[in-house]
């Protein structure tokens, strides 16, 4: 498996799938890696079924607090990221709550 530290995407090939760079590199075990991005309640929801499952995570909401306020929280978008070592038990959390578009 590959990973660009670019984008934090995984990826079978020797260029990102999301971003287009070239500067892939073999992943390790420590590397943030791009989970899913969910409005605020299904974010809640991953974040109850990771802690649950003790898998670490990194959540960051995409359009700052101040944006947020302004619009609403419910709009608000959420990235998750985990380490490679958790990606795969996460990934399955992830695809048993969701079908993935």
């Amino acid at each position: 498996m590959n990973y660009c530290p670019q984008c934090y995407h995984l990826t079978e090939k020797k260029i990102c799938d999301y971003c287009q760079s070239k500067k892939i590199r073999p992943v390790k075990d420590d590397d943030k890696c791009f989970l899913t991005e969910k409005q605020l309640i299904w974010a809640e929801m991953i974040k109850e079924r990771l802690e649950q499952e003790h898998i670490p995570y990194q959540c960051m909401g995409n359009m700052g607090t101040g944006m947020a306020y302004k619009v609403g929280p419910y709009l608000e978008n959420f990235t998750f990221y985990v380490p490679y070592s958790y990606y795969s038990p996460a990934k399955l959390i992830v695809d048993e709550m969701f079908i993935e578009e």
